[in-house]
């Protein structure tokens, strides 16, 4: 057996090397890989926002003064350059927020169903009630979130910056900012390998 102490350091190397190529442990750039936001942005992303939005002092100062906030939700606005954005991925970036708030913090935020959303039970046929109509529903508070992008392409590969910026508007005072934030990613892929 060998121990450490007496490896190659050329040999360990070559090992490592052997071990991530076979293992799979790659970078995008590596692994041709698309430049499209992905399931570990929507997470990361989400843990960043709801995390902002819980410690942020407007935000801490606007419970503590009327209780729980009142807040709406819409869908992410695409904004990018050539990237689509599915409906359920728009809902995905901006309910996940939602959720971990509600968990995280209960009874700080109140969840007022969108006016989309409220219209597209309604047409399911459901039998039991859905509640008031959305006009008789007030939110104090929407939450949205606005994706752009800017994508550079050439002949040896693409890169792709996103910048997707989540805002919490008063919608009764003059449609203020209470609180916004920001997640920022760069995403490269070689020419050969894109999806």
């Amino acid at each position: 057996m060998l121990e450490f102490s007496t490896v190659n350091p050329i040999n360990l190397l070559t090992m490592s090397l052997a071990v991530c190529l076979l293992g799979g442990c790659t970078s995008a750039v590596e692994s041709g890989h698309n430049t499209a936001l992905t399931g570990m942005d929507l997470k990361t992303m989400t843990d960043q926002m709801a995390t902002s939005i819980a410690s942020n002092p407007q935000v801490r100062n606007a419970i503590a003064a009327k209780g729980q906030l009142k807040i709406v939700v819409e869908p992410a606005q695409n904004e990018m350059t050539a990237e689509i954005l599915p409906k359920g991925e728009a809902e995905a970036f901006t309910s996940r927020v939602r959720s971990l708030l509600s968990s995280h913090h209960p009874g700080e935020f109140l969840w007022i169903m969108n006016r989309d959303e409220f219209y597209d039970l309604r047409k399911t046929e459901r039998e039991d009630a859905l509640g008031p109509s959305p006009d008789a529903v007030d939110p104090e508070y929407a939450l949205t979130a606005h994706f752009r992008s800017l994508t550079r392409e050439n002949s040896t590969g693409r890169s792709s910056a996103y910048v997707c910026v989540y805002d919490l508007s008063n919608l009764k005072d003059n449609r203020t900012v209470l609180w916004s934030d920001q997640y920022e990613v760069e995403k490269r892929a070689v020419k050969s390998f894109l999806d």
